[in-house]
């Protein structure tokens, strides 16, 4: 077996309901959810420092939970699902009004809005999500959706998830290196983000050749 955060038992039984919650409103489909809870929990396990403190993996791991959903949508540029397909999930809640609404939101603006449910001050939400400390009061205003912190917590994990999400990232852990694993992926995911921005730069070469060739 590879090498895993010394108090990961611990750390995972502390927050695997509420990194559910948090990419089930993030990803908006309750099969990409989990999965993408699945890795936030390999980034945890596979951490460069074995005995990360309890603040320190807190951060780490919702981190690791916004950047994997944003991924998800990077790659996949999946659209907000109607209210019958969100029901066709075979949920184990309730797609209520507030949900729905709360699923609508921008990503940003969801993810700061379940973090603060989760307890972060402004200081972490600025650095879980990469933004200014002047933006995040912007994020968590009130939204305005009667009853979207119940919405929000009935998302969490059910027990079944959770025993079945431990059981295949333990198997991970017994097949292979995960930090050898996180780095690639992270590899992966800087190039699949910086592919736009190299396809820009080739256009414009481009441009620049055909107008140089233009003026000979």
């Amino acid at each position: 077996m590879s090498k895993i955060c010394t108090h990961f038992d611990a750390y995972y039984e502390k927050w695997h309901r509420e990194i559910g919650a948090l990419c089930y409103i993030l990803c908006r489909e309750r099969t990409g959810s989990l999965d993408v809870a699945f890795q936030t929990f390999l980034r945890l396990g596979g951490s460069k420092n074995p005995d990360i403190g309890e603040a320190e993996a807190r951060i780490l791991l919702y981190k690791s939970a916004v950047r994997l959903c944003d991924d998800f949508y990077l790659k996949r540029m999946h659209r907000m699902p109607g209210r019958k397909k969100l029901a066709a999930q075979n949920l184990s809640f309730p797609v209520t009004d507030a949900l729905y609404a709360l699923m609508r939101l921008p990503f940003r603006r969801r993810a700061a809005l379940a973090l603060m449910q989760f307890g972060f001050s402004q200081d972490e939400l600025a650095e879980i999500l990469g933004v200014r400390a002047g933006a995040v009061s912007a994020l968590t205003a009130d939204p305005a959706i009667p009853g979207w912190q119940d919405a929000l917590e009935s998302t969490k994990l059910t027990e079944d998830e959770a025993l079945m999400m431990n059981d295949r990232i333990y198997t991970r852990f017994a097949e292979r290196s995960v930090g050898v694993e996180n780095a690639i992926h992270d590899a992966r995911n800087a190039f699949d983000r910086a592919l736009p921005y190299l396809a820009a730069a080739v256009l414009a070469l481009f441009a620049l050749a055909v107008w140089y060739v233009r003026r000979l």
